[in-house]
């Protein structure tokens, strides 16, 4: 759009950010400026002066620019104070390299500290200046601020333009005014399209001499660096498999460039290409400095768009590849050695149902979050496995295999005709990344705690060059078979040189006994993107020899080379074919998605925007019809539920009682509860405090500072956020005078639900998948905000429980059957009382948590219990202790128990560990149902979609014998929260679960209150 006055285009470059002090200018009203703004643009213009404070937008008028001139991605608003503060962060950094110097010349290393000198030097004749954040990225940055699966945190937060600046106010910042006397002064950067440099990517940082790289539409930036010869210009400290990309816009990008990572990323016109050091070589004291480098570089003076007239000879290019400005010349992108993918890959899941290619693993390992389901079929085998990249160095895959030429058990009554389900674990972890001369290499171990058929460890590393993927590694148990070499490490010991037979106890154990032991072979492969993206070839070297399978049958072996296809189908799916052993066809698919991105567009209320506050005055907020109308339109606009309200003795802070009942982002709710107040309660007051509450225990107090939030949300100043409005606390002890409070009255009616249940099993012996259907309903009637009763009443649809015929064991042996009762419990009746409790809960003091309950806990048990936990605020650890005396419930009749009864109750501890962040452990000693004494260990690991994965197990003084198949108690399970699923806001959560068998050892009693949980606002870990 253009402005209202149309200019001629001259060029004023700036070699300097001067501060112009001046006066003469229009000011509006005649009245005297507090603000004045120098415009550097297309002519040279005087100041423009303000009364009082304008908006980003009134500038832009008043410049009297023809706005499709402007190159409004470079468009920065300088002030002296920021001005100030990044040339102390250049002055640092600069200090920074010659220190870097002094270390490594005390090393020995001269070349690095010739190389340190001349980047200080560089770094100090960088053009910075004082760009003040006038993007909406600067606004718009809520921690899941997500919209149309755009993050809008990737927005540039340091240039707005014309058009954006009428229309949203995030990108029409206010601008502090100064006084009469001394105003404001800043300077408006507007560089022209026809100043701006397209033709040259420049590169700084960690080089030797600064220099600049023809930019090249059509190439990729892997071919754009081959084509300059990139990596022969930078220094061997740098990292030379990456750069970062500083667009005209200030936004930041890493850009893969050598052959192991490269997938056809572009650098973006005029950008600036920051070499950074290879970490590894710096100490740790300087590690900070590659951050700096890049986050300076943002600040760079887009009207001196080079180091200066001066310098300019340090820029170089290479003549011979820029192409004719008469002729016009296209230059075609040259050939890249084992070409390059069009897409960043993914690792493909092997027959085993992990990364790897086709029985053989790989070094690789997935993005954080990878989850996949993968079937594979051949004739003596079918397997099912789900696969999960839990952290970026740690893979896990649960697998059943069925083997089609074994019964379960030759007891036909038992398990009729199933064939045999052999479970396993499967880890992997990674041990070095991949780097341009290093392969990405990894650990694992099949069959980690299982049946030991198909256990095996490994080493592999994969090297990737363009669009080929080679692997090797050494196998050992399954993957050894082969034995085509000698296992290194019985030049260690002996020990490692025979591996033992059979399988320990009943099956379950980590037999670590054996890892790493015995026969020893050596395997490989590549893995071919073609140029058809769908479709990838594997070729393997087999490390196993098929002799004395688990199938118990011949499986031949014509070669020991395997050939597969895969296709992906798209929509997160592939489908693959593979001939193996030179003599069998094999087929399977994988369907997979990344939990770590899960993200659901939502239906919901708009923010309220910046308004001016409906009540005027406290005596307006002091009435009750007033509170009542304040109290609803937090309920509509906020979901927020109020119970009590204070304000105190200076009225300037209003304190609020109550729970945010929809938003799983707790901050998001914050920001919509604060929106509310900041246009309803007057100004006068300058803090808002809400208090989370269960009942009326308190949770943590969060504090809002009124004038920072309200300037945020109106840009009111350039530089305000609304988190630095927020700050949490315990809460106050002296609220104030009571505004409103809840009276809490018996509800006529109970709070009712009903929603589907599915309880499923899977690997029995009876049937590989045993399930029940049914409904819930649930039932909540409090008799105080503390105390309340609830409810579950069940009714089943549909089930294959009679199937299960579990007998072992007996109520006077050394486990009574406390969960092996299974079937009895489940086709005694379609309609059955799920649990039915009597629950008060309360606290103690700020950090002590307590509660007391009875009733029927769960389906098996009833009894009384109680439990307390000590949960700092904030705090990454707390401590419990829950102590239950249960009685085993009679399954013919609803309300009846039988004769077994125990105490039982754990001393529990939480820790969420610094170096695994979103992790949760939990460490659980005590008694157990079956009277067994012992430790449950749990792990839970949160993503960025708040979808939790978890596993747990149980170690008792039961012996692996006494406990039966599987040797200890353990399983897997996964939260999901319900607002990733559904277009509306929830903090709500369904779980699934898996446990390879239920048996009778390290069983903990279900139901209770579940403290923790309950108070995860104390220090949020279930919420964001």
């Amino acid at each position: 759009m253009k402005t209202n006055m149309k200019i001629k285009n001259h060029s004023v470059i700036a070699a300097s950010i001067a501060f112009v002090l001046g006066s003469g200018s229009f000011v509006a009203n005649a009245q005297q400026a507090t603000v004045a703004v120098k415009i550097q643009g297309p002519q040279y213009q005087p100041e423009i002066q303000f009364a009082g404070s304008p908006r980003l937008s009134q500038v832009f008028e008043q410049a009297n620019l023809n706005s499709e001139e402007i190159f409004w991605p470079g468009v920065r608003l300088v002030s002296a104070e920021k001005h100030f503060e990044i040339t102390q962060r250049q002055r640092k950094l600069t200090q920074d390299l010659y220190a870097l110097q002094a270390h490594f010349r005390e090393q020995g290393e001269d070349s690095y500290a010739q190389l340190m000198n001349r980047m200080a030097v560089q770094v100090a004749d960088w053009p910075l200046v004082g760009a003040e954040p006038i993007g909406r990225g600067h606004v718009e940055q809520g921690p899941k601020d997500i919209t149309y699966g755009v993050d809008i945190n990737k927005k540039s937060s340091l240039s707005s333009n014309f058009d954006e600046a009428r229309l949203n106010i995030h990108a029409n910042p206010m601008l502090p005014q100064g006084s009469a006397e001394q105003p404001k002064r800043y300077q408006l950067l507007m560089p022209t399209i026809a100043e701006h440099q397209f033709a040259d990517l420049q590169v700084v940082g960690a080089v030797w001499v600064p220099f600049v790289m023809r930019y090249h539409p059509n190439f990729t930036a892997r071919e754009s660096s081959v084509n300059e010869n990139f990596h022969d210009r930078i220094e061997a400290i740098a990292q030379h498999g990456k750069v970062v990309q500083v667009s005209a816009a200030g936004d930041v990008q890493i850009i893969n460039i050598d052959p192991h990572n490269a997938h056809s990323q572009k650098f973006s016109a005029g950008a600036k290409l920051v070499v950074l050091f290879n970490e590894r070589k710096l100490p740790n004291e300087f590690k900070h400095i590659n951050q700096e480098l890049v986050q300076l570089a943002k600040y760079w003076n887009p009207l001196q768009p080079t180091l200066g007239a001066q310098r300019r000879a340090h820029f170089t290019t290479l003549s011979q590849y820029v192409p004719d400005a008469q002729t016009g010349t296209k230059i075609e992108p040259p050939t890249l050695w084992l070409g390059e993918p069009k897409e960043k890959l993914r690792p493909s899941i092997s027959d085993f149902g992990s990364v790897g290619l086709l029985q053989m693993p790989s070094g690789r390992h997935a993005e954080q979050g990878e989850f996949s389901f993968t079937y594979h079929d051949q004739e003596e085998y079918r397997r099912w496995a789900l696969n999960l990249q839990l952290f970026p160095w740690l893979e896990a895959t649960i697998r059943y295999n069925d083997i089609r030429t074994r019964l379960y058990s030759q007891f036909e009554g038992f398990s009729g005709d199933q064939t045999y389900k052999d479970r396993g674990v499967d880890l992997k972890l990674r041990l070095t990344e991949e780097s341009r001369w290093l392969p990405e290499t990894s650990v694992g171990v099949r069959d980690v705690a299982g049946t030991g058929l198909f256990a095996g460890e490994y080493i592999a590393a994969s090297k990737r060059i363009g669009n080929f993927d080679f692997t090797a590694g050494l196998g050992w148990g399954y993957l050894g078979k082969n034995a085509n070499i000698t296992n290194p490490f019985c030049k260690l010991t002996d020990e490692f040189c025979n591996r033992p037979s059979g399988t320990t106890g009943t099956g379950g154990d980590f037999e670590v006994d054996k890892w790493f032991k015995g026969n020893t072979a050596w395997f490989g492969g590549v893995e071919y993107q073609t140029p058809w993206d769908p479709l990838t070839i594997k070729v393997e070297y087999d490390s196993n020899n098929y002799r004395n399978e688990p199938s118990r049958v011949t499986v031949p072996q014509d070669s020991r080379w395997n050939y597969g296809l895969e296709y992906d189908l798209g929509n997160n799916m592939s489908i693959k074919a593979s001939y193996e052993r030179g003599n069998t066809f094999m087929f399977g698919f994988t369907i997979r998605t990344n939990l770590a991105n899960a993200v659901q567009p939502k239906i919901d209320t708009p923010k309220r925007p910046p308004a001016p506050p409906r009540m005027q005055d406290i005596a307006q907020l002091e009435q009750q019809e007033e509170l009542s109308k304040l109290r609803i339109a937090l309920n509509s606009d906020a979901s927020t539920w109020v119970s009590e309200i204070a304000l105190s003795e200076d009225k300037e802070t209003l304190t609020l009682y109550g729970n945010q009942y929809r938003y799983r982002d707790s901050e998001l709710g914050l920001e919509k509860m604060a929106r509310v107040l900041a246009t309803e309660v007057p100004d006068s007051v300058k803090t808002y405090q809400f208090v989370d509450q269960i009942g009326s225990t308190n949770l943590a107090q969060n504090n809002i500072d009124a004038d920072i939030f309200k300037d945020a949300i109106a840009r009111r100043t350039i530089n305000a956020t609304t988190q630095q409005a927020y700050s949490r606390s315990e809460a106050t002890q002296t609220p104030g005078d009571t505004l409103y409070k809840y009276d809490f009255e018996f509800a006529d009616l109970p709070t009712v639900s009903v929603k589907p249940f599915l309880d499923q099993s899977f690997g029995g012996p009876e049937d590989f998948y045993m399930y029940q259907v049914g409904v819930d309903a649930r039932v909540i009637y409090s008799l105080s905000r503390n105390t309340y009763i609830f409810g579950t009443a069940s009714a089943r649809i549909a089930d294959n429980y009679d199937k299960f015929n579990y007998t072992t064991g007996n109520e006077t042996g050394a486990l009574p059957r406390v969960r092996t009762y299974v079937r009895e419990y489940v086709t005694s009746s379609d309609v059955f009382l799920r649990n039915l409790q009597l629950v008060h809960r309360f606290q103690i003091d700020d950090s002590w948590f307590a509660a007391g309950y009875v009733g029927y806990q769960e389906q098996m048990f009833g009894g009384f219990g109680g439990e307390v936990l000590y949960r700092e605020l904030d705090s990454n650890w707390a401590v419990g202790l829950d102590v239950n005396y249960a009685k085993q419930r009679d399954w013919e009749n609803h309300f009846g128990f039988r004769d077994y009864d125990v105490v039982t109750g754990h001393l529990t501890g939480y820790w969420r560990p610094s170096f695994m962040p979103n992790t949760l452990v939990r460490v659980a000693a005590g008694q157990f149902l079956a009277g067994d004494r012992g430790v449950q260990v749990s792990v839970d690991h949160k993503f960025d979609s708040g979808i939790i994965v978890g596993a747990y197990a149980a170690k008792t003084n039961v012996s692996a014998e006494e406990y039966g198949e599987g040797s200890f108690t353990k399983g897997f399970y996964i939260s999901i929260p319900f607002d990733i699923l559904q277009l509306r806001y929830s903090p709500g959560r369904g779980a699934i679960s898996w446990t390879p068998l239920t048996r009778d050892g390290g069983q903990m009693l279900g139901g209770g209150v579940g403290l923790y949980g309950a108070t995860d606002k104390r220090s949020p870990f279930y919420t964001d």
